[in-house]
């Protein structure tokens, strides 16, 4: 095996694969370039190309169910809004301080969206992020508990830094439903 097949083996065996597919295109075209300049422009690209692959897996196993972020919300739709109290929102300082943010209003006002797009930062903040609705939520929770493995579910919960729970209120829960949701809301205190 020559040393041109053996590189690019290698760098397959190391899951390299962006640098495996750009290196012949970039080394043709780097011509006046010294060894460290070249091999510096592809480690970037390979960390450009491994970082924009995890927040994909991110949001993907976040659950949002879209994507949409702070620049995409039309404030003048929704003048009732202060855009201050959401770029607040948006340093994340109320995970740190681990305090609980609720929207409340009537469907359609942009509640979700807001949701989405703090929780899309905090996931490009590396912090993990799940999404679910109260009915999704307290339906998974009342299986596990009679199943007995409500706790196993509480914890498995836990490990996410920020829970959106959404539609909270939309549909009444019934009593053994209210205190698996209490549990829950208590778990991550």
């Amino acid at each position: 095996m020559d040393t041109y097949e053996r590189v690019h083996e290698n760098l397959r065996k190391l899951g390299l694969e962006t640098i495996e597919i750009s290196l012949d295109h970039y080394i043709e075209n780097a011509k006046d370039k010294s060894f460290m300049e070249i091999l510096d422009h592809l480690l970037e690209d390979e960390l450009r190309s491994s970082r924009s692959r995890a927040m994909e897996m991110k949001l993907r196993y976040s659950g949002l169910p879209f994507r949409k972020t702070v620049e995409q919300f039309d404030f003048s739709f929704q003048p009732s809004i202060d855009r201050n109290t959401i770029n607040e929102l948006l340093t994340l300082r109320f995970l740190h301080n681990k305090e609980n943010v609720v929207f409340l209003g009537p469907p359609g006002v942009g509640k979700t969206h807001l949701s989405v797009a703090i929780g899309i930062r905090a996931i490009e903040s590396d912090i993990m992020v799940y999404y679910t609705s109260a009915i999704k939520l307290v339906q998974v929770l009342k299986e596990e508990y009679e199943l007995n493995r409500l706790d196993y579910r509480l914890k498995t919960y836990s490990k996410f830094h920020l829970m959106i729970v959404d539609e909270i209120g939309y549909l009444p829960l019934t009593r053994e439903e209210s205190n698996i949701f209490f549990q829950f809301v208590s778990s991550r205190y």
